[in-house]
């Protein structure tokens, strides 16, 4: 919970609810459009909106159970334990890295989301590189700009949606330091 607000046990829990909801219509849409990418491979990560808005909303345990919640329930739906195996990797090391990124750059959203972007895609691409037995590092650098194209637009999003209005009337009691900064 975050420090100087509180909300309460089932408000949290419907927060979640709706939460993972989101994530696992946004991982749904984003497999149904398949917008064409100029780098194969390459997704704007519509899930991590969801995942992103509740790590700076609520806090990293909710935003890792949403986590846990939507790859659980993509690979179920729609995967297999190859996709699974995938996105596991990117999305947990994806979360590490945006907590610590959180803490080190509280109101920078868009740097935190920028560093989940990339550090999805380093996840991914050691899953298939361990997988296959073959080394893939070789796309690292056009999975790089991908991540920081889809993690600056994901932040900018999540960060104007913080700042609408009927989240900051819920939070009116709550530290406003975890707001982003205008600029970003």
């Amino acid at each position: 919970m975050r420090k100087g607000g509180e909300i309460r046990p089932f408000r949290r829990l419907a927060a979640m609810a709706l939460l993972l909801t989101a994530a696992f219509i946004l991982s749904w849409l984003e497999m149904l459009l398949s917008l064409p990418m100029p780098i194969p491979g390459i997704k704007i990560g519509l899930a991590n909106i969801a995942i992103l808005f509740t790590l700076y909303y609520l806090d990293g345990m909710a935003a890792l159970t949403v986590l846990t919640g939507r790859l659980v329930l993509s690979a179920l739906l729609f995967g297999n334990a190859a996709a699974l195996l995938f996105s596991a990797a990117g999305g947990f090391l994806s979360f590490a890295v945006m907590c610590i990124g959180q803490r080190l750059f509280r109101r920078h959203l868009i740097t935190v989301s920028i560093l989940g972007g990339v550090f999805h895609n380093i996840g991914q691409l050691a899953a298939a590189s361990a997988v296959l037995c073959t080394p893939l590092w070789w796309y690292l650098p056009y999975l790089i700009i991908g991540g920081i194209a889809a993690g600056a637009f994901n932040g900018w999003l999540v960060g104007r949606i913080l700042r609408c209005k009927a989240f900051s009337d819920t939070k009116k009691s709550a530290d406003k330091s975890f707001m982003p900064h205008e600029g970003e």
